[in-house]
């Protein structure tokens, strides 16, 4: 079924909306890859887009999942497949949370 040309670009300004909408997208937390034990607190998982975010950007959100206690994060495990993530943030990386010495 062919479209009149008005509606042709309506729904392709649309459709570019909607996709602009989406690439802005912060990263976020996930769920931790099934190998990591659920007792272990110390592992947080982050899922973004290698294309839009920066290492800092991904670590910044990490270090908050982590909470006032850890001083830094360090990249522990990275997976790009069978993950919960988005499909336009569809890179998780877990980190381990540094706590500070008391």
């Amino acid at each position: 079924m062919q479209l009149p040309g008005c509606a042709q670009q309506v729904v392709a300004a649309t459709a570019l909306l909607i996709i602009a909408a989406c690439t802005d997208l912060q990263p976020t937390q996930t769920e931790n890859p099934l190998t990591v034990p659920g007792d272990r607190k110390d592992i947080v998982s982050v899922c973004y887009s290698p294309a839009d975010h920066s290492r800092v950007d991904i670590q910044t959100v990490a270090l908050k999942l982590c909470g006032q206690d850890a001083v830094t994060v360090t990249p522990w495990r990275i997976d790009k497949y069978l993950n919960d993530c988005p499909i336009l943030k569809k890179t998780r990386v877990s980190f381990l949370c540094v706590k500070g010495v008391r």
